[in-house]
């Protein structure tokens, strides 16, 4: 694995893990499905490894928090991918601009520190799993093999100009179909996305080593305390939140 550095200790330390942080919405590009939002705050951390997410609410609404990845983290603000449904979801896809949410974290592992780094990886998404992916390309460059970014309809293209998609009703191509023609032995996989494709990858590469995938949760507390986000593995239950949210294939015996 690749040796932790200050920045990756920085990016696990985010003070009180209760402490909620007022941000604006100062940035959004949106498709009819998804939208790219940034939010600004003073607190906000900017120190964030790929992969790891943050707990987001609006106002005082009564349901949990909900996670998202972090896409871009820097002086002052977070970016965000996500798709227009759900409560906290579609406030920040339509709600006006200066809006305020409240944030905590970050939370879960950089992705990093949970690979080996003597290889490249090919990174495949599909839908908003592509947030980490494009933040885990822009951090660690010299890790990235190829990238394989799938979404269903073409939409999504207005919310991510200038980053190459596979747009399935346009070519009938998914982002695991593309993964044939640029993964070769010695490469790992990173992949972040619907748990379909995620099962279709881990069978296709049954027995391959370095093949990681990021899974997705309710997150309660973020902390691990409130074990909601428990998964199975072949060492006994973890917690996504703590734990992951990379796993190797190797150990979800029940993705395949």
């Amino acid at each position: 694995m690749e040796k932790e550095t200050n920045a990756d200790r920085a990016a696990t330390q985010s003070g009180s893990p209760f402490s909620w942080i007022e941000a604006r919405l100062v940035e959004r590009t949106r498709s009819a499905r998804y939208a790219r939002v940034t939010l600004e705050g003073r607190g906000l951390p900017d120190v964030v490894g790929a992969g790891q997410f943050i707990l987001a609410r609006y106002g005082e609404d009564p349901c949990l928090p909900r996670a998202f990845s972090v896409m871009f983290a820097g002086d002052g603000t977070l970016d965000l991918f996500v798709k227009s449904e759900g409560r906290v979801r579609e406030k920040l896809s339509t709600c006006p601009i200066g809006t305020t949410f409240s944030v905590r974290g970050p939370y879960g592992t950089p992705y990093v520190r949970r690979i080996a780094a003597d290889r490249p990886y090919v990174l495949v998404a599909g839908g908003s799993g592509i947030a980490p992916m494009l933040f885990f390309a822009e951090q660690h460059p010299t890790l990235v093999a190829a990238g394989a970014y799938g979404f269903r309809t073409r939409d999504a293209c207005d919310a991510l100009p200038g980053v190459p998609l596979i747009i399935e009703e346009v070519t009938g191509e998914r982002a695991i179909d593309r993964v044939d023609s640029l993964w070769k032995r010695g490469l790992g996989i990173l992949a972040c996305g619907p748990e379909p494709m995620l099962r279709a990858l881990a069978s296709a590469h049954r027995g391959e080593p370095h093949i990681y995938v990021s899974l997705e949760a309710r997150v309660g507390c973020g902390i691990g305390t409130c074990l909601g986000c428990r998964v199975a593995t072949s060492a006994g239950p973890k917690r996504i939140c703590v734990d992951g949210p990379l796993f190797s294939a190797e150990e979800l015996t029940w993705l395949t």
